[in-house]
């Protein structure tokens, strides 16, 4: 049972916060802006030829690494920043492996691995260093090592809609993030998430789900 003083300490640190548009933040020089820009244009129509889709208003800062971009499809207006990993397997079957939807913003050193369908939504955002995969090294038998076998499972990972993604987290195989739900940095998603959630930790559980009809989170308790 939480005591008196750790709900008063509670109330003091939600008093303290504040809510701010990150487009107060600054957009840097202009000289810096209109390198983007001309960087963005030279490489554009590189993109729309290597990738299954590349939409309108997207971008890949450099440096990233690209395997597979004919099983690739980038929606518009998406912005995939600089050392960013998108792998794509088994592209002899001319089939999509990963899908990003349009508006989606995905940080540095994010690794999306897809052999089977890694299927991103709308509008979604991806913090630094986090993995999202749709498949795993078969470790059925541990008497014949991985490197040998060379073979793995596969299960689609979907994350729909305005999902928000914080740092350093592993999205696993087989599993579908709900819409409007959000992960907290350095959770392990083995399982899925129902839409509007706040989930936690390794392996990643909800502890708040958004109340639509009344607009308000409402705790889960643990299990």
């Amino acid at each position: 049972m939480r005591t008196i003083w750790g709900l008063a300490e509670t109330a003091v640190n939600r008093s303290m916060e504040t809510l701010r548009d990150i487009r107060e933040s600054g957009r840097g020089s202009i000289l810096h802006r209109n390198w983007v820009r001309v960087v963005k244009f030279l490489r554009t129509p590189w993109h729309r030829l290597r990738f299954r889709r590349f939409g309108a208003g997207s971008r890949i800062d450099f440096p990233a690494r690209v395997v597979g971009a004919n099983a690739i499809e980038i929606g518009s207006g998406v912005v995939i920043h600089h050392n960013v990993r998108l792998e794509a397997h088994f592209t002899r079957e001319r089939q999509t492996r990963i899908r990003i939807g349009d508006g989606t913003r995905i940080a540095p050193y994010v690794h999306i691995g897809g052999a089977g369908l890694v299927e991103i939504g709308r509008e979604c955002g991806i913090g630094s260093f986090s993995w999202v995969t749709d498949h795993d090294h078969d470790a059925s038998d541990p008497r014949c090592s991985v490197v040998t076998h060379k073979r793995i499972v596969i299960a689609p990972t979907v994350i729909e809609d305005g999902v928000y993604i914080g740092e350093r987290v592993a999205i696993l195989r087989g599993v579908r993030i709900g819409r409007g739900s959000v992960i907290g940095t350095n959770s392990v998603v083995t399982h899925d998430i129902p839409p509007y959630a706040i989930a936690i930790g390794a392996p990643a559980r909800v502890i708040r789900i958004f109340e639509s009809n009344i607009g308000v989170w409402r705790s889960v308790a643990a299990e």
